[in-house]
């Protein structure tokens, strides 16, 4: 069907099966990783095995690609923006299933809270540092829910959908990746969350020589340390 060996009509959701297909994918890899470990925190770790050198770039155009119809659906305008040059590349090293399920729920989240205007997915340098930022037009955050936003099962003051979990499970990748993952917002106005990269001399962006352990993830959390 993707393909258009149904006739030419098809042409038009093109786009919103290959993201169906993309998505599902993503949704399999998951249950296997559920699978394949015990508990949630070995989920959230790290596998030496799985991590590889890839660029970040074609993961979040796979991203934009993903949640474009979502947003067309939605009425919202989604941008994916690069620069010309980067001062380092845009290569980097860790668990690419794991990394893009952390923007996907940052996304997710852009999307879920946002009801008109747009949302904005930028890959930028920032000194020698690589950044990522989700930004949106949504309702915001406000300052007591801004600081609890990366408990896991916290809800929030608005009611919301989800188990609570999203930004919990994005705040884990980041960490055992040694990103530092933040969030601004200012209520009426929108949200940004900035996912960075620190530079490392000599060394892929990303995971290093050391992996943080399963038992030093809560050290993520605020008011964990």
């Amino acid at each position: 069907m993707i393909d258009g060996e149904y006739g030419s009509n098809l042409q038009e959701i093109k786009t919103i099966l290959i993201s169906l297909w993309q998505t599902n994918n993503r949704v399999i890899q998951l249950i296997d990783m559920y699978r394949n470990h015990q508990s949630r925190d070995r989920l959230i770790g790290l596998n030496p095995s799985l991590i590889h050198e890839f660029d970040f770039g074609d993961l979040l155009n796979n991203l934009y690609q993903e949640y474009m119809p979502k947003a067309i659906n939605r009425g919202l305008k989604l941008h994916y923006k690069t620069c010309t040059q980067y001062v380092h590349g845009t290569r980097v090293k860790g668990d690419a299933t794991h990394l893009y399920r952390m923007c996907s729920n940052l996304l997710q989240n852009a999307l879920s809270y946002t009801e008109t205007g747009d949302i904005f997915l930028r890959l930028l340098n920032q000194g020698d540092d690589l950044v990522v930022l989700i930004e949106d037009t949504g309702i915001g955050i406000g300052s007591e829910d801004l600081a609890n936003i990366f408990l896991p099962f916290y809800r929030g003051t608005i009611s919301s959908p989800g188990s609570g979990l999203g930004l919990y499970i994005a705040m884990m990748v980041a960490y055992s990746h040694g990103l530092k993952l933040s969030v601004d917002s200012v209520v009426g106005k929108g949200t940004i969350f900035t996912i960075k990269f620190p530079y490392q001399v000599n060394n892929f962006y990303g995971v290093d020589a050391t992996i943080p352990k399963k038992s030093r993830l809560t050290h993520a959390l605020p008011g964990r340390h």
